[in-house]
């Protein structure tokens, strides 16, 4: 069953009309745990990637310590053949072999040694990736000619590359044209060592659906916003709190991994995003959420945290210049 946003608890322009300029359409990614190919869109998978190109690095880092991915996705397998096996009777945990439970004890007993790289450059790790022909909000962002955009990014936090990722992975962001890639790359690099596992995305098959949203409060006129505050405490006062939408977390931006709409600013004050090369104003064009079932948004069936991945504390956004999506991305977490 594809995964569906549930109806909007109520129209907010019905209350609040002038809400209706601000309306962006957003599409909701729903990834779910699959085994997409290169030809997908996903997150975690392959890249349409030419054979002909080089694959880029990172060179920012030395000799850094971290997880193998291979360990990494070991571990997590380990864990969902256990958690689909009935638990023991005797209630003693999860329902490990024995040949498991010694290879889960010797990784726990590793722990404190994490791996440790030797400092030559670092291949990027495959993000995702995204056709225009699955995610219908892409082509607003598109640059001319291309119908594709790949993400990739160093599993490091720190650098200093001016786009705001001390605060998680430097990412980059490839827009390419999918029919011109005749010689796909069929061994994809990896990184061999990843800082944590919650860069290392799960493998996902993309069930996209869009959505309207309207904008984080703070970016609304301050009479409008004293109005919506006003609404919402008269019906906080008819139905109770629980009942009580509200348009922050409710009625205005989708949670999870989603292409153009709005940016949240939940965890801290708004921060107005200029391209540095234009001085245009940046829109988002990509949104990792950790998961996608907060307040009523939730979408049925679930899991709502299925690729792994955090970064930031809980968004990680990727902003596009809206006058040229080439020019520099800057990155914003939440």
């Amino acid at each position: 069953m594809k995964p569906t946003t549930p109806y909007r608890p109520l129209d907010v322009t019905v209350p609040f009309p002038e809400l209706t300029a601000y309306a962006r359409t957003a599409t909701r990614l729903h990834p779910r745990p699959g085994a997409p190919s290169a030809a997908d869109s996903h997150v975690g998978g392959p890249l349409l990637w030419p054979e002909d190109e080089a694959w880029p690095e990172c060179r920012e880092h030395g000799r850094v310590r971290g997880v193998r991915p291979r360990r990494a996705r070991r571990y997590e397998e380990i864990l969902a053949a256990a958690a689909a096996r009935p638990r023991p009777a005797d209630g003693s945990g999860w329902a490990y072999t024995a040949a498991e439970r010694a290879e889960v004890q010797a990784m726990t007993d590793a722990g404190h040694q994490p791996d440790e790289h030797d400092g030559s450059p670092l291949p990027l790790l495959a993000l995702a990736q995204f056709h225009a022909r699955d995610v219908p909000d892409l082509a607003a962002f598109a640059p001319p000619g291309t119908d594709l955009v790949q993400v990739l990014w160093c599993p490091f936090a720190g650098h200093e590359d001016g786009s705001y990722s001390h605060f998680g992975p430097s990412t980059r962001l490839f827009w390419r044209r999918a029919a011109d890639v005749t010689n796909p790359l069929s061994v994809q690099p990896e990184p061999p060592i990843v800082e944590r596992t919650w860069y290392l995305p799960v493998p996902c098959v993309l069930h996209p659906e869009q959505v309207t949203e309207y904008p984080w409060a703070d970016y609304l006129p301050p009479a409008l916003v004293s109005r919506i505050e006003a609404w919402e405490d008269d019906i906080e006062a008819r139905v109770g709190r629980d009942a009580a939408p509200t348009y922050q977390y409710d009625l205005s931006i989708a949670p999870g991994w989603k292409i153009g709409g709005w940016d949240s600013w939940h965890r801290t004050d708004l921060v107005r995003l200029h391209c540095e090369a234009c001085g245009a104003g940046m829109r988002p064009l990509l949104t990792m959420d950790r998961c996608e079932s907060q307040a009523s948004w939730g979408p049925f069936p679930g899991p709502g945290c299925p690729t792994g991945v955090t970064a930031g504390r809980d968004e990680y956004r990727a902003f596009v210049c809206p006058a040229d999506p080439t020019h520099p991305h800057r990155m914003s977490a939440q």
